[in-house]
């Protein structure tokens, strides 16, 4: 159920009128192929993933890491970095080679937490370097320049949520009516890293957040107008045309990828839906949205294992897709109905219509 808690820092944010705060902890598993892309964006912007974290000046010695491979290991993530070392000297304007090496870094590195609980950082606590054949690095100016130099770098990775407040912020923003955008902003402010822990798969963090919570309201919204139907039907459009071309691209592999279709045609059944629950008044048991995810979700939740097996950070879907489409239905309100989470026609449209105002005053 990690997926689960996870989107729940979402409904969590969007609740509002605040009657009184609660602390809200979420685990939250961050797969190593996400860590690897944070660290490539951080520290491999060379060509082809490269870094050149050490060189003398005249390119005659230099030292590149690149294809860094993450895993886990002993509480810890290990690192693996191809290395290619090169130590020369200019000579009548050209550099000739004194020494190459190529092999391998591995560095041991604990996930800590700042004091604050805003930044997670992975100071190295082991080195490890062994070139193509297996044997142990046995030069020393190298040695000295992969603890001094390229060990602190690797150890720079950080994952800092004040440098993501802002996008969290501007994700929700247009879900959240007007009058409570500055509660959003508050419970966005108070989001902290409670705890970490490594395993063989992943990271799991504990994100904690106060939620200034409301009594639920129960206060059927209107039907959609013409004009807001319209709108809604604009919006629509550009999400499915956007989600056609992601399918269209996603790697998928062997009978999988015959399965684009089953993804297209569930994105159709999903707009038909929605839009007859923001426009019909449903009857008790007959809530179009409700019925979507029932009659679609047998279809559509083996499709969402097997893709989760191939699709980097898409590892959480296995746990959502293990249950029924009625559990999920009931598991997701009943936690989430203290933030007035809702699956229904009735919520579609407050979240819907909350969106479209949104829209229309920002452009």
């Amino acid at each position: 159920m990690t997926l689960l808690r996870t989107l729940l820092i979402g409904a969590s944010l969007l609740s509002s009128t605040a009657s009184f705060a609660r602390e809200i902890n979420v685990p939250v598993p961050l797969d190593y192929r996400l860590i690897r892309n944070v660290l490539v964006s951080q520290l491999f912007t060379g060509e082809g993933q490269t870094a050149r974290l050490w060189h003398d000046g005249k390119q005659c010695s230099f030292l590149d890491l690149s294809d860094p491979h993450i895993d886990g290991e002993d509480g810890q993530i290990k690192i693996d970095n191809h290395v290619h070392a090169q130590f020369g000297a200019k000579m009548g304007g050209k550099c000739m080679t004194l020494i190459k090496w190529n092999g391998i870094l591995e560095t041991l590195q604990k996930p800590t937490l700042d004091k604050s609980g805003n930044v997670l950082s992975f100071p190295v606590t082991r080195t490890n370097a062994i070139d193509s054949s297996g044997q142990p690095l046995n030069i020393a100016q190298l040695q000295e320049l992969l603890q001094k130099v390229v060990a602190p770098k690797l150890a720079d990775l950080k994952i800092d949520l004040n440098k993501s407040r802002g996008d969290i912020v501007k994700t929700l923003l247009p879900y959240v009516p007007a009058e409570d955008s500055e509660q959003l902003h508050d419970s966005v402010n108070s989001l902290r890293f409670n705890s970490v822990k490594a395993d063989a798969t992943s990271i799991l963090l504990n994100l904690g957040f106060t939620s200034n919570l409301k009594a639920p309201n129960t206060t059927p919204a209107a039907a959609f107008s013409d004009s807001e139907l319209a709108q809604w039907q604009t919006l629509w459009q550009d999400w499915q045309a956007s989600l056609d071309q992601a399918i269209a691209q996603a790697p998928l592999e062997g009978e999988l990828a015959a399965s684009r279709n089953t993804l297209r045609n569930v994105l159709q059944k999903a707009g038909a839906a929605f839009e007859r629950g923001l426009t019909a008044n449903p009857s008790e048991g007959d809530d179009p949205v409700r019925m979507f995810i029932n009659e679609s979700w047998d279809e559509l939740s083996p499709l969402l294992r097997s893709v989760s097996k191939q699709l980097p950070g898409a590892e959480g879907l296995r746990y959502l897709t293990l249950i029924a489409a009625t559990d999920l239905m009931y598991e997701l309100e009943s936690i989430g109905s203290p933030f007035g989470l809702e699956i229904s026609s009735n919520g579609l449209r407050k979240i819907a219509r909350s969106y479209i105002n949104h829209k229309a005053k920002n452009g």
